[in-house]
């Protein structure tokens, strides 16, 4: 998983590295837009060279008549720390103009500019008009005043486009356009504006469901802290979502006290989750561990309090420092303890991981060091579900034990063989209801992809087409999902039941469920059947069969391969049927061989599975009493090789239930 987490945070950090080549950038102070399609392209980011004044603050009516030379061209998004002009590095203090020339398409849309968040006062003028103002920019700090307030500002259309900052900053560690700014049609940029409003008061919403959930829970069951801490970790979640990227926090909380609540929620995410991991590992998380990271926070969360934001956010790089070495070390004595006696170990590090990817992206993005986007809430989101869904199974895996107790305790005058009749009662409604809530699963499924095809006739615009698309796909995998599950189900239920196989037709209708896969075209399908006698076996189970092992062919294809193929060869013979599933796909590397027929083992990334497929195909030649084996080599193909008996007896009977 470490390796997973590597290779991660590097792409990240590619991404980051060069996030503007598709799209046009400043040059030199000038933007040219003419070419652009705001209905084909959508909104633009103002990123590139701007025109820099630095220590000066430019009057817009000032530039048609100055002579003035702009000082250097500064790049956008950036921070004074990070320019350069004349071998002087301006301090994260003062004040400057940033100046941009844009050349508008000839299409006129009514227009808007999104302005996010810049340090610490701006105010903009575009065609020496003003337009946006927050705080108050000023050449001194007596005068200046800080603030926060992202926003839609409307613009007056004009072929060209001449923006002016002004900007100062006297109350933060570091100054600049550091988030760029926006531009595009109203309707795309309100649009992207009320979606991040959504996702945001979303992940709120629920990280607040999560934090009352775990308090009551606690509240229940108070001998075990570690509700009460993953309540009161969601809680800081809240505060650090609502002081950072919108700063919705900004509209109730003065200035200074948005940016005490946005360190403070942050570093006291520290000590609250080492001791949530304490309560959780207490066999593996060193309490002095505990108390060190308490008493360095506490130092830090006194420094943000007591001093005002232009000293106290000097403290965000050390305490990150710290937090990382703190979750390093805390990681290395987790993983250094006996797994066997860490219950969920691989869910608590799963949602670690989600975590600490998010945060060094956007410790990274924050310091300019890479230009991706803040993803912060959403890595918190799924770390707090990784979280909540542990605590929940150790509190189900209590509640089961207790139900368990308790029932032994009832029945332990009663008879050995009531017991088991009992229980294999139990099993077999449990095993019902699999099924029965599996085939009701698919029935909204196929109903989703109906009204996705009417969509598609009422010719959708192609960002629509593009929704379309990918709501389709994620249906073809949930609907594969619950045929895997009602595939188990039935084979665990069902009795064998031999009937004459019709191989050309059972392979001709595995094929037409993969025609929706855009690589279906490229791959060639061979069939070859040798049957001179005919074949008894069980249809719904060969259809299992097939559909793994060719969905498997069609999906793990190689790209590079000039011709790929899937080849099926089928020998029957009066005592067995002999066949191989073959391709030149991407193949399967020796240290999976002896793994892939596990329940839930992924041999590869390159697609998305359950890791249900294979252990079907297993599970239900052995139920036909066959046999399956598999030869494979990394980028020259696979080919599986079954064997089945003729003419299989029917091993059971089949369970009354089941059979409707």
């Amino acid at each position: 998983m470490c390796r997973r987490l590597f290779l991660l945070t590097t792409l990240l950090l590619l991404v980051g590295c060069s996030p503007f080549e598709s799209k046009p950038q400043a040059k030199q102070g000038l933007l040219d837009l003419s070419a652009w399609s705001w209905d084909n392209d959508g909104v633009i980011a103002l990123t590139g060279q701007w025109s820099f004044y630095w220590k000066q603050l430019v009057a817009p009516e000032a530039f048609p008549s100055s002579t003035l030379d702009a000082e250097g061209f500064t790049q956008v998004p950036n921070t004074w720390h990070q320019d350069l002009f004349n071998n002087v590095l301006p301090s994260g203090t003062g004040y400057a103009t940033y100046r941009l020339k844009i050349q508008l398409p000839a299409d006129s849309v009514p227009l808007s500019l999104r302005v996010n968040t810049a340090s610490t006062a701006m105010r903009i003028w575009i065609n020496g008009t003003s337009v946006y103002e927050v705080g108050k920019v000023a050449t001194s700090a007596a005068e200046a005043v800080p603030d926060y307030k992202p926003q839609v500002v409307p613009i007056s259309f004009a072929p060209v486009l001449d923006i002016v900052i002004h900007l100062s900053n006297y109350h933060y560690r570091k100054g600049g356009l550091w988030d760029a700014l926006q531009l595009g049609p109203h309707r795309m940029v309100a649009r992207q504006w009320i979606r991040d409003y959504v996702v945001v008061f979303f992940l709120i919403g629920s990280f607040i469901i999560m934090a009352l959930y775990h308090l009551i829970l606690y509240l229940y069951r108070q001998n075990d802290k570690s509700p009460l801490y993953f309540s009161i970790f969601c809680l800081l979640i809240v505060i650090r979502t609502l002081s950072t990227e919108l700063y919705i926090i900004a509209q109730v909380l003065p200035w200074p006290w948005v940016i005490r609540a946005e360190l403070l929620s942050f570093y006291l995410c520290v000590p609250v989750f080492a001791a949530f991991a304490f309560a959780i590992y207490p066999q593996a998380v060193p309490r002095v561990f505990l108390r060190t990271v308490t008493i360095v926070t506490g130092v830090f969360c006194s420094i943000v309090l007591i001093f005002p934001p232009l000293w106290s956010s000097h403290t965000v790089v050390p305490f990150e420092v710290f937090a990382v070495s703190a979750s390093l070390y805390g990681l290395y004595k987790v993983i250094k303890a006996p797994w066997h006696q860490l219950d969920d170990i691989v869910t608590f590090l799963l949602g670690l991981g989600c975590l600490f990817v998010a945060l060094i992206n956007d410790s990274l993005h924050a310091n300019n060091i890479i230009y991706t986007f803040f993803v912060a809430p959403i890595g918190l989101f799924f770390f707090l579900f990784f979280q909540s869904a542990l605590l929940s199974r150790r509190f189900s895996q209590t509640a089961n034990a207790l139900e368990a107790t308790n029932s032994r305790l009832e029945q332990k005058n009663q008879l050995i063989e009531e017991t088991n009749e009992e229980l294999s009662r139990l099993n077999r409604e449990m095993d019902v209801f699999v099924y029965r809530t599996s085939h009701d699963l698919r029935a909204p499924l196929t109903s989703l992809l109906g009204i996705i095809n009417l969509m598609r006739e009422e010719s959708p615009s192609p960002e629509n087409k593009v929704y379309l698309d990918l709501q389709e796909r994620s249906i073809y995998k949930l609907d594969g999902f619950v045929r895997e599950i009602l595939d188990y189900s039935r084979n665990s239920q069902l009795a064998i039941t031999p009937e004459p196989i019709n191989f050309p037709l059972l392979i001709d209708e595995t094929y037409a469920l993969y025609t929706h896969l855009p690589q279906y075209e490229k791959i060639e399908k061979r069939t070859e059947l040798n049957d001179s006698t005919s074949f008894m076996g069980d249809t719904k189970r060969l259809e299992v069969v097939f559909n793994n092992l060719i969905s498997n062919a069609l999906r793990y294809y190689n790209p590079y391969e000039e011709h790929p193929y899937v080849q099926i060869s089928i020998d029957v013979s009066e005592k067995r049927a002999l066949i191989q599933v073959e391709d030149n796909g991407l193949g399967i590397a020796p240290e999976h061989i002896d793994r892939i027929f596990d329940m839930f083992y992924r041999a590869s990334n390159h697609q998305e599975s359950s890791g249900l497929g294979l252990f079907l195909v297993k599970e239900t030649i052995v139920k036909m009493r066959g046999t399956i084996r598999v030869e494979s080599a990394v980028n020259q193909g696979t080919t599986f090789t079954i064997d089945l008996p003729n003419c299989p007896e029917k091993t059971e009977e089949v369970p009354p239930e089941s059979a409707t």
